[in-house]
């Protein structure tokens, strides 16, 4: 398959799907995508993958998974159709019942290409993560330290909706874009390194998304709270890094 058409395999339908639109909208109106929403988290969607297996069969096929207990038709066909990539975006969710937080581990292993078997992208603790940002245009720099208590992650849509000023995606441009994406390079590198600062080309490709997740799932366990973090900003970068991150330090 020559031209890019991506499948985004969400767990929501609305704020990943708006947030996926606009971004794409302004930043690579020419590639094409479709999205098969999941409706439920990925602690479930982890039981569902290894209900019979303790590992992952490196064979194993997200698409054929899916198909396979989808009742609907036309989202049957979208899991059916080829794509150039694959890629899965799900809350941490660490407040759920019966979390499956080895399981998860293992999943953010083999889906680790999007172009292979599909990448995972994990936010924390929910998708709404991207927009936690409680000044604009003045830098918000209690993001560095910013965190979410377990206990309050059922109520962080409506913690975000009141302390965040992105709220009115509608009024997104590009530099809000690359400055959204900014906070979240230096939250990740602080996260893994120390460094609050946006990492340099050559820097980005080490951002371990396997040990962030490590990190995160050792505060929740020690700590009760988990860094508010949005990874899936990242897969933004993945189509063109050196232009992506020569704006966002254009827009820093």
């Amino acid at each position: 398959m020559s031209k890019r058409k991506l499948l985004f395999i969400t767990e929501g339908e609305v704020d990943e799907t708006k947030f996926i639109d606009k971004v794409f909208k302004k930043c690579y109106p020419s590639i094409e995508y479709d999205y098969y929403v999941y409706s439920t988290n990925l602690h479930t969607l982890a039981q569902l993958i290894f209900k019979e297996n303790n590992e992952i069969d490196e064979y194993l096929d997200i698409k054929n998974v899916l198909r396979e207990n989808e009742n609907i038709e036309y989202k049957r066909e979208k899991l059916s159709a080829q794509y150039s990539d694959i890629i899965l975006v799900f809350d941490f969710d660490p407040h759920v019942d019966n979390p499956q937080f080895e399981k998860i581990e293992k999943m953010l292993r083999h889906f680790n290409d999007s172009t292979n078997n599909g990448k995972l992208y994990i936010n924390y603790p929910m998708m709404q993560s991207y927009r936690h940002i409680k000044s604009y245009p003045e830098e918000d720099f209690e993001f560095k330290d910013r965190v979410i208590e377990t206990s309050k992650c059922s109520k962080y849509k409506e913690i975000v909706n009141t302390e965040g000023v992105f709220n009115n995606i509608n009024k997104y441009e590009y530099p809000k874009i690359m400055k959204i994406i900014g906070y979240q390079l230096k939250k990740a590198n602080f996260i893994l390194n120390g460094n609050y600062r946006i990492p340099k080309y050559n820097e980005f490709f080490d951002i371990d998304l396997n040990c962030i997740y490590k990190i995160q799932c050792r505060n929740n366990s020690k700590n009760k709270c988990v860094y508010v973090l949005n990874t899936f900003v990242f897969n933004i970068i993945e189509y063109n890094p050196k232009k992506v991150l020569d704006k966002v330090e254009e827009f820093e």
